[in-house]
């Protein structure tokens, strides 16, 4: 089958598709590890696979994509404007026409191409596009746009917000990646909306094992978020590693992701509120050095209000390091399950009692994360979300609506 796959696509993330030098290609958009993860499995199953992505490093008056192929692997990159609302060079900013220019050259790029079907991320304009082409196809959503809205109360995500209805009224198949967003999809679908969770990339390391020369006296904890602010609630997690160090003093928080590098946002909040302590701000990072700093860590510490997934959370217990999450956090419960521990992340001591249950008894932090990684393999592998969204593909363009 040749399968389009349409997202956020980082040249970093499918290079090794490319098979050669990928550095004079545009960079793509940086975002979501996890598509390249599903490219990879897909391949691996004999498909033939087609990429489009955006990438606003391009001139946007290109007639026509770049592109760059290997054996059974191309992808298209189509230019993206840089600002959201505000004009530039004679374009109005992306936002401000409902991100018209970009859905019309991903549009383009599908037709060109022209595979059996079309995989669609996310439901803004990679999914418009999609079904602008009139391919069969399958959108899968990775987010509630009313509650991303509700969180981040703007125009650019009001705007986003009517794009996404648009898509839940007119798409052929939908899929979410919990029975938490499934739920939220429901009063805006016309369709039924099925839940494949994400994938983790197969044959991760597990470094659970290693609990058996933990330290207790000093704990590495990691922590990763993407953005300071009210949904991903660093404060009460960053307030509760304080309490943890007045107890263990011995105690390492290492911490990733835009926003929580060193000056930035979270190292200025916690230098001015006396709680960097112990703090390793090493802000965004690329997906392997990502993985290999989580797997350094005895326990992920997730304090986000609301994940309709949780990649970091599947991904630390796919390493066999347990996780302590929010109880109310959206999806959150549903992917740790019995892999470690969830709580009211509101609150600074719930938080710092969930660490002290967790790393003062080492048969406990043992079981976690043997749990952990058990759950994650047999659920989030990325063999058996390939294998599902494989059987919906074909459901498709047997004429299936679901």
């Amino acid at each position: 089958m040749k399968i389009g796959i349409a997202g956020p696509i980082s040249t970093d993330n499918i290079a090794r598709f490319l098979g050669g030098d990928t550095s004079g290609l545009p960079r793509g958009y940086y975002g979501a590890p996890l598509l390249g993860t599903l490219i990879g499995a897909l391949l691996q199953r004999g498909h033939r696979i087609t990429a489009f992505t955006t990438s606003s490093d391009m001139p946007l008056n290109l007639n026509k994509p770049v592109s760059a192929e290997h054996e059974r692997f191309k992808i298209y990159y189509c230019p993206v404007r840089p600002r959201a609302f505000r004009p530039q060079n004679g374009h109005l900013g992306r936002a401000a026409d409902f991100f018209r220019l970009e859905r019309e050259a991903l549009r383009r790029a599908i037709l060109q191409d022209a595979p059996d079907l079309i995989h669609a991320h996310w439901t803004y304009e990679f999914a418009q596009a999609t079904i602008d082409s009139g391919l069969p196809h399958l959108v899968t959503c990775h987010d509630a746009p009313q509650v991303v809205l509700q969180h981040m109360q703007n125009a650019y995500r009001l705007v986003r917000y009517f794009m996404a209805r648009r898509v839940l009224e007119r798409a052929q198949k939908l899929t979410a990646v919990s029975p938490y967003l499934q739920q939220k999809l429901k009063l805006y679908a016309k369709i039924p909306v099925s839940v494949i969770p994400n994938p983790i990339p197969d044959g991760l390391p597990d470094v659970g094992a290693k609990s058996c020369n933990f330290d207790p006296t000093r704990p590495h904890i990691a922590m990763i978020l993407n953005g300071w602010g009210r949904r991903k609630n660093p404060e009460p997690a960053l307030r509760a590693f304080a309490l943890l160090r007045r107890r263990i003093p011995g105690a390492e928080l290492h911490v990733m992701g835009f926003d929580f590098g060193p000056g930035e946002k979270a190292h200025r909040w916690a230098v001015s509120n006396g709680v960097a302590d112990g703090v390793h701000f090493h802000g965004a990072q690329p997906y392997k050095t990502l993985l290999a700093k989580l797997a350094s860590a005895d326990l992920l510490l997730h304090p986000s209000l609301e994940e309709t997934f949780g990649m970091s959370v599947a991904e630390a217990m796919a390493l066999g390091v347990p996780v302590i999450g929010g109880s109310g956090s959206g999806a959150v419960p549903w992917v740790i399950g019995k892999g470690g521990l969830v709580t009211d992340v509101k609150s600074p001591e719930a938080i710092y009692e969930s660490m002290c249950h967790m790393i003062e008894d080492v048969v406990t932090l043992k079981r976690y994360a043997s749990e952990a990684r058990h759950q994650a393999i047999s659920r989030f592998s990325s063999t058996e979300v390939a294998t599902r969204y494989e059987s919906h593909y074909y459901e498709i363009l047997a004429g299936g609506r679901g």
